[in-house]
């Protein structure tokens, strides 16, 4: 009788392990997620991330959140030693970078496989995140809303009698509604009417609303040096002269502030227009509660017949998640739909994209998330953010885009400082940029 039920035992086992196809449990999955969201939006990504979890036994993720010193050099430490976390948050250009490099990959399949609509997203947003017909992440937060608007202060429009329903569209207005906002005492700054922008980084979004632009259709040549690039970097630095005195008076009065404190100028009434990106929406309410504001498009030129108000979406970062090479397929998968989670997951009680960035009052990248009437309860401003949004085009992007965008910052500088004219820094700057450019294309020859 012992040696039957042995027997039996053995069988049984012999069919969990094989003839029914019961297999032993798969070790437990850990993906460290390395991101820059900083520690005053832990609580929301934890939120998402213990969610996640509860839905993907067997699966953890370590939410990593990393600091801004030293961020390039860490990332592609990270990236080319070996050693990356299984997703990591990178901005657009970085993205395009490692695709080419082939550090990181592509979703394609999983994206097909899972039947995502991705006309779920604005087109400036997703048509970044490929690279040579390989899609390699979805975005979250927006890249859009970066250059496409900008927050003006209704009361001290009114107090200089303009119009605070009517805001400047046109370059012309807006230097116009300056010469009515701006105080300034010599070289003192009492009240900015508007912080213009002085880098390279400003020079791209207004060039975009002088119908100029960065590269030629193909991506093999830089443009942005052609006449409506002139005539753009002439207008901001005749700007920053007439109203700021120079450079150097700017400086000066931007001096230990920033776009996400207390101290920043417009939240203390001390600027009446900003350029900001789509996360001034949250910071206004932390800090600047009481002040009655709107939202408005970039002006354009109206001398230009060709020049029309948009944004061009990615300009700084505008985030996007990926997924190194060399992991195994489960963790390769767990990592996706992490990623998905993210960046596309939405719906009532869904912990993703769409929760934490309405957590935050900014847009997603989605365009269903944005027609949530909590929205426009959040910001009553809400019909022109997604203006703005609409009306942004993807700023093309090259591998060596960071070094292209930064020959820029440094030959706009030299213009600002007036130690080049427009023309000789923007020829420079083409000159260098050009020969990065041909470098790279020519490499895959």
């Amino acid at each position: 009788m012992k040696k039957i039920s042995m027997l039996l035992l053995a069988v049984m086992l012999v069919s969990m392990l094989g003839i029914t196809g019961v297999v032993a449990p798969q070790d437990e999955i850990t993906i460290d997620f390395w991101n820059w969201w900083g520690v005053q939006r832990e609580p929301l990504m934890l939120e998402i991330i213990g969610q996640f979890e509860s839905e993907h036994p067997g699966v953890s993720v370590n939410n990593v959140v990393q600091g801004w010193d030293r961020r390039a050099e860490v990332v592609l430490t990270a990236m080319a030693g070996g050693e990356p976390p299984e997703v990591m948050m990178a901005s657009r250009a970085e993205i395009v970078r490692f695709a080419a490099e082939g550090l990181i990959v592509p979703i394609t399949q999983y994206v097909e496989a899972d039947g995502l609509d991705l006309n779920a997203f604005y087109p400036s947003e997703i048509e970044t995140m490929w690279w040579d017909g390989e899609l390699y992440t979805l975005p979250m937060p927006t890249a859009g809303g970066e250059t496409s608007f900008y927050v003006y202060n209704k009361t001290l429009f009114e107090e200089a009698g303009l119009d605070p329903e009517n805001p400047p569209t046109t370059w012309q207005d807006f230097w116009a509604a300056s010469e009515a906002l701006n105080q300034r005492d010599g070289n003192i700054i009492g009240l900015m009417g508007s912080d213009l922008g002085t880098n390279g980084n400003a020079f791209l979004s207004w060039l975009y609303t002088n119908n100029g632009s960065l590269y030629s259709d193909d991506l093999r040549s830089v443009t942005f040096n052609s006449p409506e690039g002139v005539e753009t970097l002439q207008w901001m630095y005749d700007y920053v002269q007439h109203f700021y005195d120079g450079i150097e008076t700017y400086a000066d009065f931007m001096a230990q502030t920033s776009g996400e404190a207390a101290d920043n100028p417009m939240f203390q009434n001390r600027m009446a227009m900003q350029f900001q990106n789509v996360s001034i929406f949250g910071h206004l309410a932390t800090f600047a509660p009481d002040m009655d504001y709107g939202v408005a498009l970039r002006p354009h030129n109206s001398e230009n017949p060709d020049a029309v108000s948009q944004g061009i979406a990615p300009l700084g970062f505008g985030w996007g998640y990926v997924i190194p090479k060399g992991l195994s397929p489960e963790a390769e998968k767990a990592a996706y739909d992490f990623v998905r989670r993210l960046t596309y997951d939405m719906g009532e009680g869904v912990y993703g994209g769409c929760w934490f960035m309405q957590e935050q009052a900014r847009p997603s990248p989605l365009i269903a998330c944005n027609e949530d009437p909590v929205f426009y309860e959040l910001n009553p401003n809400w019909d022109n953010v997604k203006a703005a949004l609409e009306s942004d085009i993807a700023l093309p992007i090259v591998p060596p885009q960071t070094q292209i965008v930064d020959f820029i910052n440094q030959y706009v500088e030299l213009a600002m400082y007036g130690e080049m004219s427009p023309q000789e820094a923007l020829d420079a700057a083409a000159e260098e940029a050009q020969a990065v450019l041909d470098q790279y294309w020519s490499s895959l020859e």
